[in-house]
């Protein structure tokens, strides 16, 4: 009996303490484009995995618990979660490549598109991986489709949403990237070199330059503008998690 009256409190203590949790969506951000099969471990919980291409990855946490990073082209780094990070849609982490290690130089490969190569016709809407899942899931032959309703209900369509949401934030990033060049981020707006690409994704998350890095063709005065804004925003976040990052190191 007081067996099991000892499991029934540690299921319900582990109950509680897990309806504290949600699923948290993230990202890695770095100089380097090598993100994927980065480990990552909630400290608090014991739950680790690996990132997924692009640096993205789910983990489950709360306010307070400690998120840590790691792998061989990377500076171990941890992330203590606090709640803004909470209600963000993905929480972007910077990581510092290790200087022990060296990258091949990125190798451009020309764009080649099933309209260049002429297996469809000129004009033809191409839609990309994202849209094309969203598509199938939501639509079919039928007034309404069963896969449509299938997937509602199993909630892949929404996992899909999500997935389109990234590739258009990705594409926003390239986008701006085009718009200011590396050089002039880091001599006119003081961004880091290695910050960059983070700042590009911290930029393609705002809602007004989202909107301006949607338009056809953006304004490019609009552009720089609130570029210098979101630039002293961003720099502030550095110095506040770099001074976070000294404290925790004198306590260590």
């Amino acid at each position: 009996m007081r067996y099991i009256i000892s499991l029934l409190l540690i299921l319900s203590v582990s109950i509680v303490f897990g309806q504290g949790r949600k699923m948290v969506d993230g990202k890695i951000v770095s100089s380097t484009k090598q993100l994927e099969g980065i480990y990552v471990a909630n400290i608090n919980t014991g739950e680790s995995y690996m990132t997924e291409p692009g640096g993205y990855f789910k983990i489950k946490a709360q306010e307070n618990d400690t998120l840590m990073f790691s792998g061989p082209l990377f500076l171990a780094y941890r992330h203590k979660l606090d709640d803004i990070d909470l209600k963000r849609d993905i929480v972007l982490i910077p990581l510092e490549p290790n200087s022990l290690y060296y990258e091949l130089d990125e190798i451009i490969i020309t764009k080649i598109t099933s309209e260049s190569l002429g297996l469809v016709p000129r004009g033809t809407k191409i839609r990309t991986p994202a849209e094309r899942k969203i598509y199938t899931a939501t639509t079919g032959s039928g007034l309404i489709s069963v896969d449509a309703i299938v997937n509602m209900i199993s909630g892949r369509t929404k996992m899909l949403k999500k997935a389109l949401a990234y590739e258009k934030q990705e594409s926003r990033k390239d986008k701006f990237l085009n718009i200011m060049s590396e050089e002039k981020l880091i001599k006119e707006y003081s961004i880091p070199k290695d910050y960059v690409n983070g700042f590009a994704y911290y930029v393609a998350t705002d809602d007004l330059m989202s909107s301006y890095l949607s338009a056809t063709v953006p304004d490019v005065k609009r552009v720089s503008s609130l570029t210098g804004e979101l630039a002293l925003e961003f720099i502030q976040l550095i110095h506040e998690k770099l001074s976070e990052q000294g404290k925790q190191a004198k306590i260590e």
